[in-house]
Order: C-alpha cells, then structure tokens, then sequence
C-alpha cells in the first residue's frame, strides 16, 4: 500500500491501481494460508505437534515471505514478476467499470466505485 500511495502521490494512477491490487491479493493470499494452516493445526489435535509446525512458520510471515536472519520481514523481489502492469491495470479497470454498470449492487458500492472511475 505504500507503494500506491507514492505512485498516488506522483499522480502515477495506473501504478497505484497496480499497487493496491498487488496488496490486495497478497492480503487475500495469506489470509487463504492463515485458514489453511489454522484447519491443519486443529485436524492433528496434538497440541506437541502443533506447536513445533508453529515454530517453523515463524520464518515466514503471514504472506510468505522469508524473515531473514536478522527478523527482517519481507522481500525485495516484485510481486508481479513479468507480468504486464498495464495491461492488469486495464484489467482492474474493466471490472470496476463492469461493477459500477450493476445496478442491484449496494449504493454505497456504487458510490464507492464511480469514485473510483471518476478518480482513474
């Protein structure tokens, strides 16, 4: 998110939008091993057994980065790798402009999104 913020700042929209999705599906994907691991832990039932796995995923944060030596968190490779920023920033745009066309959707969605469209 702070990488978002800066392209905002910049007024580098397409960048941010990339930036705030990168956060978001990292959000989205340790969430998904956060539930996983939870549901693994509960299924063993050996409170020994847990605690070891719990010890060992201390070197990894919740999205699955390394730790490092020193209790650094994080990792200075992209997200993204190759992937066409662009062209996911299109993409992210489409959908926003296909959400705010459905009508059925909250008003506080619609609002939320025609910001959004107004704004990028």
């Amino acid at each position: 998110m702070d990488g978002a913020e800066q392209a905002l700042r910049d007024q580098d929209f397409a960048e941010a939008l990339d930036q705030q999705s990168e956060a978001i599906e990292a959000l989205r994907e340790g969430m998904r091993e956060l539930g996983e691991q939870m549901a693994q832990e509960q299924q063993q039932g050996d409170q020994g057994q847990a605690m070891g796995q719990a010890g060992q995923a201390q070197r990894m944060d919740p999205l699955g980065r390394d730790a490092g030596n020193i209790g650094r968190l994080g990792t200075d490779e992209q997200m993204l790798g190759n992937e066409d920023v662009y062209r996911r920033a299109r993409d992210l745009l489409d959908e926003i402009r296909r959400r705010a066309g459905e009508q059925e959707r909250p008003d506080a969605e619609l609002d939320y999104l025609r910001r959004l469209l107004d704004r990028f």
